[in-house]
Parts: C-alpha cells; sequence; structure tokens
C-alpha cells in the first residue's frame, strides 16, 4: 500500500495488480491526508472502508508493506506534515512499521532548484525526533524514488518477502469491533474537527459584536462585508458538522451500516452470478477451473474446498451445476470463488487471495 503525503490525484483508494520477478504483486494506491478536495474525515473513511472490508471478509487481506511518501521539496515542519504522519501512525500501528518504507520523491526537481538544500532537508527527515526518526528506530526503512519506473519497482521488490502484517486500523474495527470514530485515527480526526468548530464559533461570535457596532454606526459597507465573511465561516462550520456527521454514523446507527454491507455483498454476489451464466459454465468446467486455480488459497482453505468438492460429488447429477459450485464454496471463500473461476471480482479482492 503506498500512502502519500504529496500532491496526488488519487481520490479513493485504487487497486493494481502485475507480475514482475516471478512475484504476482498487488498494489493499494490511497489518497493523501493533504487533499485539497476532501476532508481529513473523507480519506480516513475511504481508507478505512477498504482496508476493514477486505480483511474482514475472505481472503482476509494483509498487507506486506506500506509505502509512505513525501515530497523532499516541502519542509517536514509544516503542520500538514505533521499531522499526515500522526494519520498514518495511527492507521499503522507500532509493529507494522517494520514493514514500512518512508520514501521522499521530487528528486528530479529537487536537481534542478535547490540540490543542497534537498539534501540538508534529506537529513532533517531521518534524524528528527519529531518526523521520521522514531518510525526508524522501529525498523522503518528510508529510501529516496527517483522517479523512474525502476526506482518504483526497487522500492516494491524491496518489501516482496516480508511477513503481511495486520494494521491497527485492520484490528480495531475487525477485531476488536470498534466504530471508526473510536480507533486512533478516528479519534485524531475528531478531536481536529472540535477544534476547527470552535475556531468558526468563536470567528462567528466575534463578527456578530462587529456587526452590532457597524449598525449602530450605519456603516452599510462594514455591514455587508462582515455579512460575507459571517457566511463563509458560516459554511466551514456547517462542512465540519458534516465531518463529524459522517464519523459518528457507524457509532449512532451500526444495524445500518451492516445492512447497507450486505446489501452491497448481495449485490456484488448477483453481478457475478449473472456473469458466470453468461459464460455457460458446467459443473465439470467449474471444478477444473477451480482445482487450477487452488494454489491462489491458503492451505487451510484448499482442505476445506477440497473437502466440500468431495462432498458435492456425492449428490445426484441434477444438482450438479456450476451455481451450485458456487453457492456452495462461496461460505469457505467469499468472493474469491470468481476468481477461481476466472471471473475477476469486485474491488480486487480476489488477487489478494494468496496474501
Amino acid at each position: 500500500m503506498s500512502i502519500a503525503d504529496d500532491h496526488t490525484d488519487t481520490a479513493e483508494v485504487e487497486f493494481f495488480e502485475f507480475e514482475y520477478g516471478g512475484y504476482k504483486i498487488a498494489l493499494l494506491d490511497t489518497p493523501g491526508f493533504n487533499d485539497t478536495a476532501r476532508s481529513e474525515t473523507e480519506v480516513l473513511k475511504s481508507i478505512a472502508d477498504y482496508l476493514d472490508h477486505t480483511f474482514r471478509n475472505p481472503p482476509h487481506l494483509k498487507l506486506t508493506g506500506i509505502i509512505y511518501l513525501q515530497s523532499i521539496m516541502e519542509p517536514r515542519a509544516t503542520g500538514s506534515s505533521l499531522r499526515n504522519l500522526k494519520m498514518f501512525r495511527d492507521l499503522v500501528g507500532e509493529k507494522p512499521l517494520e514493514n514500512v518504507i518512508l520514501a521522499t520523491t521530487r528528486w528530479g526537481m529537487a536537481a534542478q532548484v535547490e540540490p543542497l538544500r534537498s539534501e540538508e532537508r534529506e537529513k532533517e527527515f531521518c534524524t528528527s525526533e519529531d518526523f521520521w526518526k522514531p518510525l526508524l528506530d522501529r525498523d522503518s526503512q528510508y529510501a529516496r524514488f527517483e522517479d523512474s519506473r525502476e526506482s518504483a519497482l526497487n522500492l516494491i521488490m524491496s518489501l516482496v518477502n516480508k511477513q503481511p502484517k495486520v494494521l491497527q486500523i485492520q484490528k480495531e474495527l475487525v477485531e476488536d469491533g470498534k466504530n471508526l470514530i473510536d480507533t486512533a485515527a478516528g479519534n485524531t480526526v475528531n478531536e481536529e474537527s472540535k477544534r476547527l468548530e470552535e475556531k468558526y464559533k468563536a470567528e462567528i461570535a466575534s463578527i456578530h459584536k462587529d456587526m452590532d457596532e457597524a449598525l449602530a454606526a450605519r456603516d452599510k459597507d462594514l455591514q455587508e462585508a462582515l455579512s460575507k465573511s459571517e457566511e463563509s465561516f458560516q459554511r466551514k462550520l456547517d462542512r465540519v458538522h458534516q465531518q463529524q456527521d459522517m464519523l459518528r454514523y457507524e457509532q449512532r446507527d451500526e444495524a445500518r451500516r451492516n445492512r447497507d454491507e450486505q446489501e452491497q455483498l448481495t449485490a456484488q454476489l448477483m453481478s457475478q452470478l449473472n456473469e458466470l451464466k453468461k459464460q455457460n459454465i458446467g459443473y465439470e468446467e467449474a471444478l477444473a477451473r477451480i482445482r487450477a486455480n487452488e494454489p491462489k488459497l491458503r492451505r487451510e482453505q484448499q482442505e476445506a474446498v477440497d473437502a466440500k468438492i468431495k462432498e458435492m460429488n456425492k449428490k445426484d447429477k441434477k444438482d450438479k451445476t456450476a451455481w451450485q459450485v458456487v453457492m456452495s464454496l462461496f461460505p469457505l471463500v467469499g468472493m474469491v470463488i470468481f476468481s477461481l473461476l476466472g471471473i475477476p471480482s469486485p474491488m480486487g479482492i480476489d488477487a489478494a487471495a494468496g496474501a
């Protein structure tokens, strides 16, 4: 997974899959928390929902490595950089830090604009106690991303043999059963929204005081300016309240969340079953495809699938259809069953089967 503290066009969690060096690599690209078009709450929810869903459901995705991207052109002391790093640690947790690469970007631009200052900044990033040093002390790695395909592949390949880890946000949401607002990352976002709420309320209160004075002085120009300023701060306050509601949504209506997730899964299942019908796959062909793709499954999953197939083979011929195969194996491997049949599963979930 890559998490960018850099200017990026990634709006949602995006999934990519490719083969390189004998490895089948699944890459998740996530938006950064400095996204100017989306709030921290929206970015957090996008990342958390994906990691929750893919870890909660088969094949229970765990990440082998995480690449954190930071522009070498941006001073580390900016509020957004420090805050993004805190959000990153809240998401990842302590133990998975040994699977993290902290990578600086934009070296091509730095070489042209400020090469010496960039190298000084690189040293600051790695030695500062309030930036990357605590992560490096916990076995995170540092590397330069040299703005090339080769450099990107080198970063990825340095992680492929790491032991997959459960991230803190996955443990909190799935294993501990917490609501998003009660996770470490959710709490951090909520604290910031409370700070902004108080700030905007104070600004509006100050404007009201100035407005009373402008009314008393019959200063219409000032009244108009203050009115526009109040509208601006009110819009900001309304947006903060919307983000707070988004975080509280799960806490306020857990049953609705579970129902929505179930409806989404059902819709995905029906869509894949329709695709299965279009391909007109028979029982024997379905079994052959599954056998050919069984190595994608973990050993315990393979054993469970083998046992269920033996059970199905004992049934009457009339019950032996590809649809019956899917419905029998779905409780064991979830949407991954469609990957085994050669039908791509939604969200790229199937590609994590070997994780």
